[in-house]
């Protein structure tokens, strides 16, 4: 029994020695491999370094960390060290872990491009609608303007007191009688842009030489997006003119006061 003890602790230190043998050898390999040749350091990734993490949070938590290696293998740019007035500095990018770091993967942070945005008057609703320039009174109208909104239409049934909207904007067809209203009046503009006709537009509008119950334009013509502010009813009045009728607008003058109750008609229009 006792020689059996004697045997696993002989064992024992012979594997220790053996162990402290090769770091030992190791090391020294290490030490050969550099030797005579010149060092730097550099910080490698140890751990993946995501973007935006301060250099700061990098280095104390040792996403980054030190190492000496061979001068003639250390890429330009590579950061040496780190000094207290980069530690506020963000990755641009992800570090993967073994990249010998770069001091141009860190910098200040971007600043997030404040966007304005049209301001909707307290209890209004913006709506936005498709004008062509003669539609929309250009060069003139601007953010600021009050329009008046005219809605022209085919009528649904020629022959009623009221005429309203049959859906198909300014269809020509001999049977369709068309009709003009003013569909809403004192309007505020809060936004004028433009695009080309091809792009999602959210009002069509009638143009002449094309399918007008398609509310299509040429393909050359530029539209305008304006965006006015009305009030949660008027938008309801709005919408159902887009959807069914084909709008234009006009820019109002002081002390202007439209007539919302009169509309005409093909029959009315030069007077009854």
């Amino acid at each position: 029994m006792k020689r059996r003890v004697v045997a696993i602790v002989i064992a024992l230190v012979v594997a220790v020695v053996g162990a402290g043998a090769v770091v030992a050898y190791a090391q020294s390999a290490d030490k050969r491999a550099v030797a005579g040749q010149e060092v730097s350091t550099v910080y490698i990734a140890k751990k993946a370094v995501p973007e935006g993490t301060t250099l700061a949070k990098a280095v104390d938590g040792a996403f980054i960390v030190p190492e000496q290696v061979v001068a003639k293998g250390v890429p330009d740019g590579a950061m040496t060290s780190v000094e207290p007035a980069t530690r506020s500095l963000v990755a641009e990018s992800d570090i993967q872990i073994g990249e010998v770091v770069l001091t141009d993967r860190f910098g200040t942070a971007k600043a997030t491009k404040k966007v304005t945005l049209p301001l909707v008057p307290k209890g209004m609703v913006a709506i936005t609608v498709s004008l062509s320039d003669p539609q929309r009174i250009a060069p003139l109208l601007k953010p600021g303007s009050q329009i008046v909104i005219y809605d022209t239409f085919n009528a649904h049934d020629p022959k009623a007191d009221k005429l309203t909207p049959n859906g198909e904007h300014l269809a020509d067809k001999p049977e369709y009688l068309h009709a003009t209203r003013i569909l809403l009046t004192g309007v505020k503009v809060i936004a004028v842009g433009t695009t080309r006709e091809g792009a999602p537009a959210p009002a069509p509008t009638a143009t002449e030489g094309k399918d007008k119950s398609a509310g299509t334009t040429p393909d050359d013509e530029l539209q305008a997006l304006v965006t006015v502010a009305v009030s949660p009813k008027d938008s309801l009045r709005l919408v159902h003119g887009i959807q069914t009728g084909t709008l234009y607008a006009g820019l109002l003058g002081k002390d202007a006061k439209p007539d919302t109750a009169t509309d005409v008609n093909d029959n009315t229009v030069l007077g009854k």
